[in-house]
């Protein structure tokens, strides 16, 4: 990758094309260069001319012969010269081609000719975007590693209210940034990393149970990043309604229970595991009831018995494997106890999360954490939990490499 990344914006006809100009000035902004291409459809929205001025390049369009003036073809050579391809906004009908292999036009024959990363930023009607087809192809495409900016809620061009609405130009821009800086990560290359993810619930009987509001998504980012650094990821979930995170091995493990015995199956071949869900701590001491107890009117005592730690399990057993422990305590007095557990549980780092602020943490987009080692204390300040699982990656790979460069040479 050049020392000044190319971005191929793809721009298609809707009426957020007016917000790819800011996109792109914000692309430069970021040190990057950009080159524009426009289908038919959204040229009757924004002129090429505004892009042309706004890049200082000429805009692929449709319309021009697909022949360079060096006779090679624009679709093929633009992609081998490109860092990354972002489509904003993306129509219904673009991410409809694109998750069908349908290269019909300029943008779509060079999503197809793409080998790096794209970043898609869909726009639309908020039925559009919610209709089951239009729901598919994104998980088709997220499925086939192409990276999708959510839409945001608000008032649409067509006087509804509702989801649909592209990204702001500023998320699409720090997206951008953060695919580009994993490309030049290959940091795991050769490893191998469990991570653990949701939240576990403990059955009281077929219908209620004892569980927890961790949705998961740091547990995702995590995994998402990890693999894009090379590693081979395998995530083993709890309970999480999230979509699946292209290239890594999703294993379902909905109990406490479950969870300990996947974990310590993969063990053996773990290079890195970390332990990001939350595992309830107690379970019913008989066992959950069979069908579902009645609703009465007296009192209703529950026993209750730990559930398998994990982690002291794991560390009894490991061979060499890093392990990472998250504690998520109630206030930063929670600090101490956080060390506390990296001690007993002899972990090689534990991120502390406070799950007393409502503007981080469970299920929020958000997080801030301390990443605790023996010796050191790093504060990640409140981000993306994208941006924040690649800071504590940064972290475990720079530990890992440090060990091995420590380790003693064989006799």
């Amino acid at each position: 990758m050049a020392d000044r990344p190319v971005v191929l914006l793809g721009i298609t006809g809707g009426i957020a094309a007016y917000k790819a100009a800011e996109l792109l000035r914000g692309l430069q902004r970021a040190g990057m260069e950009v080159r524009v291409i426009m289908t038919r459809a959204a040229t009757r929205f924004v002129g090429p001319l505004t892009f042309e001025t706004l890049s200082g390049a000429p805009v692929r369009l449709d319309e021009v012969s697909e022949l360079r003036e060096d006779s090679r073809i624009t679709h093929v050579v633009d992609s081998e010269e490109a860092d990354i391809m972002v489509i904003a906004p993306a129509t219904a009908n673009t991410l409809a081609k694109m998750a069908n292999g349908i290269a019909d036009n300029l943008l779509t024959s060079m999503y197809l000719a793409f080998g790096k990363t794209v970043v898609v930023a869909p726009a639309m009607n908020t039925n559009m975007w919610e209709h089951p087809a239009t729901q598919h192809n994104v998980s088709v495409l997220r499925e086939r590693g192409v990276f999708v900016v959510e839409p945001g809620a608000g008032e649409l061009a067509c006087g509804d209210y509702g989801a649909g609405r592209m990204a702001e130009p500023e998320s699409i821009v720090a997206e951008v940034k953060l695919r580009l800086q994993v490309q030049r990560k290959r940091d795991l290359r050769g490893l191998r990393v469990v991570i653990t993810a949701g939240g576990t619930r403990e059955p009281i009987d077929a219908v209620r149970y004892i569980g927890n509001r961790s949705s998961g998504k740091m547990g995702f980012a995590l995994a998402r990043a990890a693999f894009d650094r090379g590693a081979k990821v395998d995530l083993i979930e709890a309970n999480v309604d999230l979509p699946a995170v292209p290239g890594v091995r999703q294993i379902q493990a909905p109990t406490a229970a479950r969870m300990h015995e996947e974990v310590m199956k993969l063990l053996p071949e773990t290079d890195i595991l970390i332990m990001a869900a939350a595992v309830a701590d107690y379970q019913v001491s008989d066992g959950p009831a069979g069908g579902k107890i009645g609703k009465g009117r007296d009192r209703w005592a529950i026993r209750l018995s730990p559930t398998v730690d994990i982690l002291c399990d794991v560390a009894a057993h490991r061979q060499g494997q890093f392990l990472v422990g998250f504690a998520a305590e109630y206030g930063m007095e929670g600090l101490a106890r956080a060390r506390e557990k990296m001690e007993r549980k002899s972990l090689d780092m534990i991120i502390f999360n406070d799950i007393s602020r409502d503007d981080i943490g469970f299920d929020s987009d958000y997080n801030e954490v301390i990443i605790l080692t023996r010796d050191s204390e790093q504060l990640i300040e409140k981000a993306p939990k994208e941006t924040v699982a690649e800071l504590i990656l940064d972290a475990i790979a720079q530990a890992v490499r440090a060990r091995r460069e420590e380790a003693p040479l064989p006799a």
